[in-house]
């Protein structure tokens, strides 16, 4: 039994670790035949403090016998004699800990990480011999910013000749320790082995619900993320002077190291606003690339298939995926903050883009894209609208301009389009939608990095029913109207000209009166 005591760091008053109490039981007799067999472990008030220096020396590298920040001399083989590994068998009827911290602080990154232990125990600790734990815990970061409280139970089975370590029947919940916070926990359970030589970890686990919003740092940007204005329709807030905020840099170094390979369950998942249930996801992660595939997920009352990859060592990203029956709105409300465009039906995604920061991926994003949409709507313009007034205006040499309102809106009864993506620009050039009234072709652009479009529409009348307001609009059939999209993504302009109009029906004018002339030519030589 230890009361009070403390350790200093080497060569220094400070102080490296420091216990209230230590209470440790030993078998004196299976020392003889090099067996460690303890009844029980009990250590409180043990707090220590990791540190290591902008040189890259920690404080702790002494106690592995060597000088601190450097590793201990190798051992000298007796000549003639061949080296042996004796083995020491170790068994514990058990570990308990109390009110204790283990913390590390990384000088050279500032970086600071704390683990307050409230309880611990476990059960039997010997190669092979099952056992359960419970653990009641603090955990908090500075980089990533982190405070998180977990309470872990479940049983355990160590092998120390194969250094490995077997969770089994976890369960597992995370949740927010910041004061007032109403997140709710995260709850795991399943199993996980964890490979000290080689290092890899294997699991099979599953979750009720993972917000990784609330986890993950927020990336910086040079301006506010879009704000919705009375309107509904997304618009730019004020941008913070330059200087003041800059992007940060994606850091993936920690996947680096990874050999990971599992499955994963998760019945509620939000990521990057996105909404996703019933996700099931294979991964697999060695020498910095990740794997995920399948990635299997239903989402805005459809469904989600495909994989995706990354790679730590190249910051390069890639998704392929086939969405079926998906609530486009909603989707791009979450996902971009964007409400342009409406509709439920089919999208595909091939996708890559490396880069450091987020901008730099949205600028580097290169793949295709495709959508074919049923009972869709291009929200925040009335075309119909558009063409009476740009058709009052005729003759006047003025074009007719709208900005984007929440209450306006054209409905299709289907829309489908492609795109192909290069340097975060995807181009488009085969738009087709259909209406009672109207029929839409059209191609541009749309700057993703930039968050802008310029996109030229060609609108066609093809009807003039009363009861599709196509009663004013019945001169124009036949007519095909430039309707120019420019501006942000979340507050563009529409600007229609008919000075401009190309129609179809002054084609038909012309082509019938070159059949009259023809007509006219054959009648005459009939009549010789």
């Amino acid at each position: 039994a230890v009361g009070k005591a403390s350790v200093s760091e080497p060569n220094s008053s400070r102080i490296f670790a420091r216990i209230d109490e230590a209470r440790i039981s030993l078998a004196l007799l299976p020392l003889l035949s090099k067996q460690v067999v303890i009844d029980r472990v009990t250590l409180s008030g043990l707090a220590v403090d990791l540190v290591q220096t902008k040189a890259g020396k920690s404080n702790f590298a002494d106690l592995a016998g060597g000088a601190a920040g450097s590793p201990p001399p190798p051992s000298a083989p007796q000549p003639g004699r061949t080296p042996q590994r004796e083995s020491m068998r170790l068994d514990i009827a058990g570990v308990e800990v109390r009110a204790s911290t283990i913390g590390w602080h990384d000088e050279a990154s500032g970086s600071r990480f704390k683990a307050s232990i409230a309880e611990l125990k476990t059960g039997r600790i010997a190669s092979g011999a099952p056992g359960k734990l419970s653990l009641s815990a603090r955990v908090e970061a500075s980089q990533p910013k982190a405070d998180l409280q977990i309470k872990l139970a479940g049983g355990y089975r160590l092998d120390f000749e194969k250094q490995s370590f077997v969770l089994s029947g976890i369960d597992l919940k995370i949740s927010d320790g910041a004061p007032g916070s109403t997140a709710p926990p995260i709850s795991l359970a399943g199993d996980v082995e964890f490979n000290s030589s080689p290092q890899a970890i294997r699991f099979n686990l599953s979750a009720d619900q993972l917000n990784l919003d609330r986890y993950l740092p927020a990336s910086g940007t040079g301006a506010s993320a879009p704000a919705k204005t009375s309107a509904g329709v997304g618009a730019p807030a004020p941008a913070t002077p330059a200087g003041n905020q800059a992007e940060k840099p994606i850091d993936l170094s920690a996947l680096k190291g990874l050999d990971l390979k599992g499955s994963l369950k998760i019945a509620h998942l939000v990521a990057s606003n996105v909404k996703l249930e019933k996700v099931n996801l294979a991964v697999q992660a060695t020498g910095g690339k990740i794997e995920i595939n399948p990635l299997v997920a239903s989402l805005y009352e459809g469904s989600l298939t495909g994989d995706a990859s990354i790679n730590a060592n190249t910051n390069r990203f890639a998704l392929k995926a086939q969405l079926g029956s998906v609530a486009v709105g909603p989707l791009l409300r979450d996902a971009l903050n964007n409400d342009l465009l409406e509709g439920r039906g089919n999208v595909a995604l091939d996708v890559q883009t490396s880069g450091a920061t987020v901008g730099a991926l949205k600028k580097a994003l290169s793949g295709s894209a495709n959508l074919a949409l049923r009972d869709s709507a291009l929200k925040g313009v009335n075309l119909d609208e558009l063409l009476r007034k740009a058709k009052s205006l005729r003759g006047s040499n003025s074009a007719s301009e709208v900005a984007a309102g929440r209450a306006e809106r054209t409905d299709f009864t289907e829309l489908g389009a492609s795109f192909v993506i290069k340097n975060g620009i995807a181009h488009n050039d085969d738009l087709s939608a259909k209406s009672p009234l109207l029929r839409l072709a059209g191609s541009g652009d749309i700057d993703l990095g930039a968050d802008s479009i310029d996109y030229l529409l060609k609108v066609s009348v093809v009807a003039s029913s009363g009861g599709q307001g196509g009663k004013d609009l019945g001169d124009l059939r036949g007519i095909t109207v430039p309707v120019k999209i420019t501006g942000p993504l979340d507050a563009p302009r529409f600007r229609a000209d008919l000075a401009a109009t190309v129609g179809d029906a002054a084609k038909e004018k012309v082509e019938e009166k070159l059949k009259e002339r023809v007509q006219d030519r054959l009648r005459g030589l009939l009549r010789r």
